[in-house]
């Protein structure tokens, strides 16, 4: 966080790659119950957010957002909790892709929480606020590596791993995750071949073969014969790169591959990212 003059304040939210992910169950409630290692990358937007008087959340974006958007939600969440309703503007530089897996808006939306608990002296649960927001959001609450469990609520921190580069391939396409998870059938749980345990620790140790070995995506397969733009990506990464490994990330669309570090246009980004002061926004 990075205050730009009174009540102004300048954050960033960075996007996501899914190193392996798998789904293990579908639950009662009708989420399923994931197992992930989840990984945070230099690629970001940029939210500049203003205090103002009145009531109510204002947006300016430099794309189209939906009406009933992450930041929207995180603000009505908050605003609930601590029992005030109180005036905020919004401007939001989007450059994470939305419907790619990255998860640009559940980013957003765990940033401005981290904000508004600070500008308000929040001292309770904001992993159960985030929860309330999607599956992603807990997440974001912090930047680096992380186990993931459960519907996504279940977070467990792991050690920072090598500056790794990254490149990605976003088709124009744009899957729901809603309709992801309603493709999946039951023959296609439980299949990753490591815990995300056993890949970060390939990671951390430069092992590319085991690296390799643990990648896991179990919607590749769901996705296999659905959208010939994915496997595209995925092959234009792969004879221009020569990636350790190249797979979807999230529920796709987007394609990543993994490089030494010092290669590629993104790297991964560690628990102690800083938020960078930048032009005037607003």
């Amino acid at each position: 966080m990075v205050e730009v003059g009174p009540g102004r304040f300048e954050i960033v939210s960075f996007a996501k790659i899914n190193l392996m992910l798998d789904v293990l169950r579908k639950r009662d409630d009708g989420y399923h119950d994931i197992v992930s290692l989840m990984q945070t990358i230099s690629l970001q937007d940029t939210l500049l957010v203003e205090l103002k008087k009145g009531r109510g959340i204002e947006l300016v974006s430099n794309v189209e957002l939906p009406a009933r958007n992450t930041l929207v939600m995180a603000y009505e969440v908050f605003s609930k909790e601590i029992g005030v309703d109180f005036g905020l503007k919004v401007k939001i530089i989007k450059r994470i892709p939305p419907g790619a897996g990255l998860g640009g808006g559940s980013s957003n939306a765990a940033s401005l929480l981290k904000l508004l608990s600070i500008l308000r002296g929040f001292d309770g649960d904001l992993t159960a606020l985030a929860s309330k927001i999607g599956s992603d959001v807990p997440f974001f609450l912090e930047c680096g590596s992380a186990a993931v469990r459960g519907k996504g609520e279940i977070v467990e921190r792991l050690n920072d791993l090598p500056e790794y580069g990254v490149v990605l391939s976003v088709p124009s396409v744009r899957i729901s995750t809603k309709s992801a998870y309603s493709w999946l059938r039951e023959g296609d749980f439980g299949k990753a071949p490591c815990s995300p345990e056993e890949l970060h620790s390939a990671y951390l140790e430069w092992d590319y073969k085991r690296i390799r070995e643990c990648s896991y995506n179990v919607f590749e397969e769901v996705m296999e014969g659905k959208y010939w733009e994915i496997d595209r990506a995925k092959k234009h990464l792969e004879e221009r790169y020569s990636p350790i490994v190249s797979m979807m990330t999230g529920s796709g669309s987007g394609v990543f591959g993994i490089l030494p570090p010092g290669k590629g246009k993104f790297r991964f980004v560690g628990s102690s990212c800083q938020a960078k002061k930048s032009k005037k926004l607003l």
